[in-house]
Formats: C-alpha cells, sequence, structure tokens
C-alpha cells in the first residue's frame, strides 16, 4: 500500500463551508499549476546519550506507485487540498510527486503523508478542508492492526510525516519529516501457567506518569493519543503537538489474533514494534509502565475471562534519569514477565 519502513536497530536499555450565493453566478472553477515535488525523508542521525541509550533513524523505501497530500493554507486557514502521484521502481529510496497545485500566490505549502484518501488517511486525520484552521491526528493504532511479531514492515500505516514546500519554478521540494518513534519491545515470557492453553497475551499498553498512584487516570504524560497541528501561517510549527495523553493499548497478532505468547511449554521471546506519538521527554523520576494482558481461564466462571493486566505482566520502571525522545527514532526496551 505504501512504502515499507526498514528498522535498523542496536542494544539499548530502557527505557464549504459554502457561502451563500446572492446571484446566480458560478465561480470560475480553479485551473491550478502543474507541479513536481521532489521528496525526500528526514532520518535523524545515530545519537549515543550520557545514560549510554544507542538509538537508530528510521529509514524508508517506497513502494512502486505512491500518493501524498498537497496542502495550501494562509493566515485563516487552508486555502487548498491537493493530491500528488508518483511511480517508479518498487523499493526506491526517493520519489517525485506530480500533480495539480491549486493553491494561491502567497500561500504557505505543505506535505502531510499518508495520503488523505488512503484507508490509513481517512483513518489518522480529521478537519483536513479548506476553510480548516487545524488537522486532526487519531490515534495511531486506529489503521495500524495488531502488531505482528518480528515484522516492522505493519508500521508503514502510521508512518505520520508532514514537511514545508519550497518551490522553484515548475518543481518544488520537501523534506519530509516523522512525527513519530518506534518503541522495538523484546518481551520475554516465563511466569504464566498457561493452565489448559487458556492463558493467552494479546495486548500491550504503555503509559508513563509522574508519579506512582496507579488509580490517577489523568495524570499521564508523554505519551498521546491524539494531536493537531495548525494549519495557519501565523502559527504553523512543523509538528503536530499533543492534545490528549493517556496509555497507548497495542493488540498482538499472530494466528486467532493472539500472540506466540500462548500454548507455550517454557521461556519464549519475542519482539514488536509499536509506533508511538508523545511529546516531551522521559523525566527523572517518572514511573514507565508497560502491561501485558489478554485471556485467562479463571475457575471461578469456568471459562475464559478478558485480563486487562496478568498479575504478573505490570512492569514499573521508576526512572533514576532523564531519557529524551526524539520523533523518527527507534528506541529499544527489553522487559520479562
Amino acid at each position: 500500500m505504501k512504502r515499507i519502513i526498514n528498522i535498523l536497530t542496536m542494544a539499548a536499555f530502557a527505557v464549504v463551508f459554502l457561502n451563500s450565493c446572492q446571484d446566480s453566478q458560478i465561480p470560475e472553477e480553479k485551473k491550478g499549476k502543474p507541479l513536481t515535488i521532489h521528496a525526500s525523508i528526514d532520518t535523524p542521525q545515530n545519537t549515543r546519550t550520557a545514560y549510554a541509550l544507542t538509538s537508530t533513524g528510521m529509514t524508508i523505501s517506497w513502494n512502486e506507485e505512491e500518493a501524498i497530500t498537497v496542502i495550501s493554507f494562509d493566515e485563516s486557514g487552508i486555502t487548498a487540498v491537493d493530491k500528488f502521484f508518483s511511480t517508479g521502481e518498487d523499493g526506491r529510496k526517493k520519489a517525485d510527486f506530480s500533480g495539480t497545485w491549486t493553491g494561491n500566490e502567497g500561500d504557505q505549502i505543505i506535505c502531510l503523508y499518508p495520503n488523505i484518501d488512503s484507508y490509513a488517511g481517512t483513518s489518522l486525520f480529521d478537519n483536513v478542508d479548506v476553510g480548516s484552521p487545524f488537522i486532526v491526528l487519531r490515534e495511531l493504532t486506529t489503521p495500524l492492526g495488531p502488531l505482528e511479531h518480528e515484522n516492522p514492515s505493519t508500521l508503514k500505516d502510521a508512518d505520520v510525516m508532514i514537511g514545508e514546500v519550497t518551490i522553484h519554478g515548475d518543481f518544488a521540494s520537501v523534506n519530509l519529516k516523522h512525527q513519530i518513534s518506534i518503541f522495538e519491545i523484546e518481551a520475554t515470557c516465563k511466569n504464566l501457567g498457561w493452565t489448559s492453553n487458556s492463558e493467552k497475551i494479546n495486548t500491550i499498553k504503555i503509559s508513563a506518569k509522574p508519579n506512582d498512584d496507579e488509580e490517577d487516570e489523568d495524570n499521564n504524560v508523554v505519551f498521546a493519543r491524539r494531536g493537531m497541528l495548525h494549519v495557519t501561517t501565523k502559527e504553523y510549527t512543523g509538528n503536530f503537538f499533543a492534545t490528549e495523553f493517556g496509555s497507548l493499548s497495542y493488540y498482538l497478532n499472530d494466528s486467532g489474533h493472539n500472540s506466540d505468547f500462548n500454548m507455550s511449554d517454557g521461556e519464549i521471546t519475542q519482539t514488536f514494534y509499536a509506533p508511538v506519538f508523545f511529546e516531551g521527554d522521559l523525566e527523572e523520576g517518572y514511573t514507565l509502565k508497560f502491561q501485558f494482558g489478554g485471556n485467562a481461564y479463571i475457575e471461578e466462571i469456568s471459562g475464559r475471562d478478558q485480563i486487562d493486566v496478568f498479575e504478573v505482566g505490570d512492569k514499573a520502571i521508576k526512572l533514576t534519569e532523564k531519557y529524551p525522545l526524539e520523533r523518527g527514532k527507534i528506541y529499544r526496551f527489553k522487559v520479562t514477565i
């Protein structure tokens, strides 16, 4: 459907409105300007920080056919929304997108990916309409579906990117910037009983709180479920910002929508790749949690019941130092349950 994200990781410790017409005149349709946009993607360089965490940048290649949304706006909001297309060799590192630009002279222009007419785009974005002063970003898990272990390519539908377009005559250029990061979670399962093959782990929840109060559901920080991008010339910043913080829940996928953390005769280790939208850093004193839940056999009800978090699957890490986070990077975490 789109390009595939190739992930290279290194070990690290975790951490219209339509105006009413007053006469019968029909406005002349915008003819637009044919334009080709040369697209590149910003990849953060590998960074080793003082706390010995090593991360790598997200790198991608493009599919044979691609589409991108070109958005023009002025001081009031969006003035034009155009779709541009690219075709070429599958796996190419660069892509040229061609289409007709219908914006106005003097507009600010950006590209938004995934294309808003794709399944991923319609799931992720809202308010991408002429006249709107902002774009809404929904939860990344909406188009993503269950995480497939050992398979980072499934993240392509959640790789939100934006970039400002510069026009040079009949062609233009854009440097797309990732709006998310990737958490590579290497989980080792040791402690569940596997009673009659009925205990199955099929969810992962990630959260961060500035304290240890588990009952305080409104005190989440860093990780965001929803975001917003201002699209007026005065307020545009080049990045989505968080509008709703909370725990991030991911379903795991294998046969029967359950991960291989079931029907196991012993210890098993799997790696999952979770897209994360966030704002801010993991500060010293924060509690970072990885929580595993699923289905379990409950004798009292003589059947299986959905367990939000298994008793042994709640892994809380009290941070003793600050862990900066940067969009477009991959961070690896190891947990044992």
